[in-house]
């Protein structure tokens, strides 16, 4: 058994982050551009900005929020890779720290199989998901499917990814400047073309 797992703002896509999207669709993308300053360990000020971000969506269904994601730019190959990966044996999965029901928007477009981010109740109770958690929930997708650590591949751009990467056997990174704690221990790949990222994962795997 054999998973690749992907971010995905920044990694899967490029004009902007789902957040920013959304946030542009109901009127709240400046107060959002100064959120997305944020870094994925400021906790309290990223959970104060969730929790401002479910207060604005009280408004709107799921459904209508999502209809604002269609303007998104997909990385290049995006697709493909995932079609390919999938002949290849691969379950593909999305782990994002944006909201899960974005994310599974987004698997549903691409093709994945798998996926988490933040929840958030209709009602608007949020379930906080972190940088450390995606390395917990892709361990533990890896045991539910019987595969070993070493034959998950995971692929990112940002400091929010590292503890999922420094968890899994293949490394990509797809940012442009590798962070000290991955130095040695990443494919890099600063083109972002997530098709060839695939086809190294195929690769490596061989």
């Amino acid at each position: 058994m054999k998973i690749a797992a992907f971010d995905l703002d920044g990694t899967l896509l490029r004009s902007h982050t789902a957040c920013e999207a959304i946030a542009e669709g109901i009127g709240r993308l400046g107060r959002m551009r100064e959120f997305e300053q944020l870094r994925s360990n400021q906790f309290e000020e990223v959970r104060a900005a969730r929790e401002e971000m479910a207060q604005w969506y009280s408004e709107f269904t799921f459904g209508d929020l999502c209809k604002h994601l269609t303007a998104i730019r997909v990385a290049p190959g995006t697709e493909e890779a995932f079609a390919s990966l999938h002949h290849h044996g691969f379950r593909v999965a999305i782990v994002s720290l944006t909201w899960e029901f974005a994310a599974g928007w987004f698997a549903n477009k691409l093709g994945a199989d798998y996926f988490v981010g933040q929840g958030l109740s209709p009602e608007g109770a949020i379930t906080h998901f972190w940088p450390q958690d995606k390395a917990l929930w892709l361990t533990g997708l890896a045991e539910k499917l019987g595969a070993d650590m070493k034959n998950v591949a995971a692929v990112g751009d940002s400091g929010g990814d590292i503890p999922m990467l420094l968890s899994v056997g293949k490394r990509f990174w797809v940012g442009q400047t590798i962070p000290p704690q991955l130095e040695g221990k990443v494919i890099h790949d600063p083109s972002g073309d997530i098709r060839l990222v695939a086809q190294r994962m195929i690769e490596a795997h061989n």
